[in-house]
């Protein structure tokens, strides 16, 4: 089997090792060097090209001056006791007595540079995937320049065929002694002995030093019990209402640990429940490490799960040879120069009860949202040791197959054996509406052909669109293709000749075609086909040889968003899948999709694009998930064919985890895309809170989403049987409260978006279409002036109703109250004439307008305008500012944005203590004029309301400006 390298990570977690942990150790004590050959008993080290054995290593104190002081202690007591043995023969007495040296001097090995690389490699230790392992070691670097050094724990086979290797970071420079950790490794598959290896690279260039001296010490393996977990649905989706059993098992189980704690965690990190279980020792052979794996059906077919270690990353893993790159051939380990090579023999565990024992709990039921279940072994004589596995509850929330223009690419497939049927329903659970799948076969693979038609075939069964991914060969065809390297592996490469694709396609293309319409070359974001001369000709070309029998097929290929599409009349492919990294945020993919709809005739290709999330170590769980709602909402706002996920199994930009088991952003994908996936934006509404919102409207439901930067509530009615759904799913019934004279529900708004369903979609579309004009009235107090109220009738009847128009107390108007009658899909307009007071305010109102319907029972709602007071063309602004002075200095600034010459005589109103102070202001066209007016006694103005009074002269305006005194 191949070595696998592998990098850190930190999916469990720790405390540190107890009395009933085993270990392996290597602290270079005496103990270590029974021949006293300053090398480590049945170490090995490295003889080969790079490797020269004239690369000093031995082991050496820490402290050689208090080596050289016991050692003279030592002799002195061998005087002493050679008398003692001559004395009293009858003692029986050894020899030589103990060296005090060897008891308390502290060794450790020592690499000293010259001008080589080294390799140390320690003897065999058993190994089992019932236990996991931590790793640590010791070192120190001096004076290093290019090279650097490591540890690695490398696990073998039976044949002792290297299976992985996990690497501490490379140590270069002049470090001091530092513990790296490599934290609770599980063996893989196969596994049955470790050992260690110590390494001294040279540079990635090549260079070595000649000078600098390396230190290793205190190698410790820890021996754990494992503990894994899991639940009954092996994909961690359950339907709202089913029940849900956690298991956990226990693997090498040692003596002293009885329990296991259970913690249910919701999406808010709260703890939900709890329980803590008595493990019933089975005192049992343990099962086959083989069956110990978790079960992740669905999980992407070559993707491995990542091992579980923490504290350090992974180096790039070399192996000893010419350019550190491959083992020599003639090269081979050794035994130290200055020592023997004794009998190679496997270290094995002290002697544990394997107990492979499994305890389950029933989780209480659960609302619909994301969960995290962790289970710990504890008692009060062993650590921490503990795990954890997600699930997600989810509800229907409406009915049907999932339709629109959301969906998933697959780029690995399934993993052999899974189910068709299993697979369909899974993705249709979670709402994916497309699906790409690679298709790419070997020509002879027959069976495999069966199962992947079986697969689209049965994910098509539950309404999903599929789509057939050409991106790569077999592993065994790459050779046919005249590509140099990986890099090569693009899809204007692969398919540069046909007669070489052509002949390895057509078995497979004969037998899908039929059942898969639009087929993508190459895969996501492979952008190779841009800039290829004759492109129309050449996309023409593949497309008809990949119609097999001649099934007409759909063409799709991929293009970056920062590259103009070209013309239609210069295009052969059906649809284009634009993408960019890093992604696009919201507003930039609205604005990109606007300039291409600007430019884009209907007869060009469809839009499809990318839409993975952003990357989860940059940012927070809430922008993430705020990030991909909006964009989200974003493609339900343009046209859009499909937007795709390139990968959910990725760990960074994914939606799952790479096991396969829901992660974080699932279920607000999931729910955003069951709810407006097939719906299209329509408007906003006009909120009083100031809340944003989109309304996405279909043939029979609408769907309002809302958010706000900061928290905030909404009072509004929007029909009766109201709904709110937060990104995870969890629905919850609005109630109806009595406020004024009318009906309304009541909304807390923040900055997650929600949905709030089952709204009348009549009702906001008129909500909607209620428009005021103008938006501003002149300030002629005293004069009529109109305002004008429009709206539609969206409902394909006629509707009766009454108006009232709820102004301010500064205005006057005859009628407030219109009856109204619209017919079906038309408008109509009720004009209203308004007169300002003399006290009326410059400045912005809400207008109320209250709608009666006159249906059954009757509908009565208010809807919200503003309208501004203030003179036409003429822009007013007050600045207050407290001098050091303590004089109140207060900024009057009007500019004038007419065609004709404007004066005011501007009074200014403090306390009724205070005489008013006056300005007169003549404005010319198109020009800003200041003044300043000033109060003493500055500071007993601060917070009061103030007022200024500016009269137009020759004209008929007065504005009434009322501002506050600020520092």
């Amino acid at each position: 089997m191949a070595v696998i390298p592998r990098t850190a990570s930190s999916s469990e977690t720790t405390e540190q090792p107890s009395e009933n942990v085993t270990r392996f150790s290597w602290d270079f004590s005496r103990e270590t060097d029974a021949d006293n050959n300053k090398w480590p008993d049945r170490w090995r080290r490295y003889i080969g090209l790079g490797y020269p054995e004239y690369v000093s290593i031995e082991i050496k104190p820490h402290d050689s001056e208090m080596e050289s002081n016991y050692r003279t202690v030592d002799a002195s007591v061998l005087k002493a006791w050679v008398l003692l043995r001559k004395s009293y023969p009858g003692l029986e007495l050894p020899q030589v007595p103990p060296s005090v040296a060897d008891a308390l001097v502290d060794r450790y090995l020592h690499v000293q540079l010259d001008g080589g690389q080294a390799m140390i490699e320690s003897p065999p230790i058993a190994a089992s995937r019932l236990y996991k392992y931590r790793f640590s070691c010791r070192m120190t670097t001096n004076g290093l320049r290019h090279d650097s050094a490591r540890a690695e724990l490398i696990f073998l086979d039976g044949n002792r065929q290297e299976l992985e290797r996990l690497s501490t970071p490379p140590m270069t420079g002049t470090t001091p002694w530092s513990a790296i950790t490599l934290d609770l490794v599980r063996p893989p598959a196969g596994a049955q002995q470790m050992i260690v290896r110590l390494y001294v690279d040279r540079s990635e260039s090549g260079m070595e030093d000649i000078r600098g001296s390396i230190g290793f010490d205190d190698i410790v393996i820890e021996q754990y019990p494992q503990i894994q977990i899991a639940t009954d649905n092996p994909t961690g989706i359950y339907r709202f209402g089913r029940p849900i059993v956690a298991t956990a098992k226990v693997m090498g189980l040692p003596t002293g640990i009885s329990r296991v704690q259970f913690r249910l965690i919701d999406s808010d990190g709260k703890e939900v429940a709890n329980r803590k279980l008595r493990i019933e020792h089975q005192n049992r052979p343990a099962l086959p490490s083989d069956s110990l794996s978790d079960s992740a059906p669905l999980d992407s077919g070559t993707r491995s799960s990542r091992p579980d270690v923490s504290a350090t990353k992974a180096s790039k893993t070399r192996s000893p040879g010419s350019g550190s790159s491959t083992v020599g051939r003639t090269a081979s380990f050794q035994p130290s120069t200055n020592g023997t090579n004794p009998s190679e023999r496997i270290e094995q565990a002290s002697p544990v009860d394997p107990y492979d024992s499994a305890v389950t709990w029933k989780l209480p039921r659960l609302e619909p949202g994301f969960y995290r279940v962790s289970a710990s072994l504890v008692d009060q004589n062993v650590s921490t040791l503990s795990t954890e596995t997600t699930l997600a509850v989810i509800d229907q929330l409406i009915g049907g197959p999932p339709h629109g223009s959301f969906g998933w690419t697959i780029p690995n497939g399934f993993k052999k054996g899974t189910r068709p049927r299993q697979a369909a329903d899974w993705l249709s659970e979670l709402g994916v509406a497309w699906v790409k799948y690679p298709c790419w076969l070997h020509p002879e693979d027959m069976l495999g052909a069966e199962e992947l038609a079986s697969m689209l075939t049965k994910i098509q069964d539950t309404g999903i669109q599929t789509v057939g991914l050409l991106e790569k060969p077999p592993e065994d065809q790459i050779g046919l293709y005249s590509v140099r390297g990986r890099r090569d592996l693009v899809a204007a490469q692969l398919f540069r000749d046909r007669a070489t694709w052509e002949p390895q396609l057509e078995p497979v293309m004969s037998r899908l075609s039929l059942k898969v319409r639009t087929w993508q070359l190459g895969g996501e974001r492979d952008y190779s086909f841009m800039g290829r001369s004759r492109l129309r000709d050449l996309i023409e070309n593949i497309s008809v040889g990949l119609q097999g029998f001649g099934q007409p097929i759909d063409v799709v290929i991929s293009w970056p968003w920062l590259e103009q599409q070209l013309p239609p009349e210069e295009t052969s492919w059906q649809a284009v899948c634009r993408s960019s990294e890093p992604t696009l945020g919201a507003r930039e993919l609205d604005a990109f999709l606007k300039l291409q709809e600007s430019e884009q005739r209907k007869s060009g290709p469809r839009t499809w694009l990318l839409l993975d999330p952003i990357e989860k170590q940059t940012y927070d769980r809430e922008s993430r998930i705020r990030d991909l709602v909006m964009r989200m909402a974003t493609v339900r706002s343009h046209r859009v064919q499909a937007a795709f996920i390139s990968d959910p199994y990725d760990e960074q930009h994914g939606l799952l985890r790479p096991d396969g088991r829901p992660d974080e952003l699932l279920l607000p994908w999931r729910t955003t895309s069951r709810l407006i996936g097939d719906l299209r934006r329509s408007g906003s509404l006009q909120l009083r809170s100031g809340a944003e919102n989109i309304v996405f409207a279909g043939t029979d439901r609408s769907v309002l989403m809302v958010w706000s930067p900061e928290p905030t509530e909404e009072l509004i009615y929007l029909g009766e049987n109201v709904q709110e759904v937060d990104v995870w799913g969890k629905t919850k019934d609005l109630q109806l409260e009595t406020v004024g004279n009318q009906m309304a529900q009541r909304i807390q708004i923040g900055p997650l978006p929600k949905f709030i369903i089952g709204a009348d979609p009549a009702l906001l579309a008129f909500r909607m279409s209620v428009a005021v004009s103008p938006r501003q009235l002149d300030s002629f107090l005293g004069q009529r002036q109109k305002l004008t109220v429009d709206f539609a009738n969206p409902t394909r009847e006629s509707i009766v109703g009454q108006m009232r128009l709820l102004i301010p107390e500064t205005w006057n108007i005859d009628e407030p109250v219109r009856a109204w009658e619209t017919l079906a899909g038309r408008s109509t307009s009720n004009a209203f004439d308004v007169v300002l007071s003399n006290t009326a305010k410059v400045g912005s109102y809400e207008v109320p307008i209250q709608f009666t319907l006159d249906t059954i029972p009757p509908q009565r709602f208010t809807t919200y305008r503003n309208v501004s007071v203030g003179p036409l063309g003429l822009e007013m602004k007050v600045v207050t500012r407290l001098a050091s002075n303590n004089e109140l200095q207060v900024i009057i600034e009007l500019t004038n944005n007419s065609g004709r010459t404007q004066s005011y005589d501007c009074m200014m109103f403090a306390t009724p203590d205070r005489q008013y102070q006056r300005q007169f202001i003549t404005v010319r066209p198109g020009e800003t004029e200041r003044r300043a007016i000033r109060w003493v006694d500055g500071d007993e103005l601060i917070g009061k309301r103030m007022l200024l009074r500016a009269d137009e002269q020759d004209g008929p305006r007065m504005l009434n400006y009322p501002f506050t005194a600020t520092r």
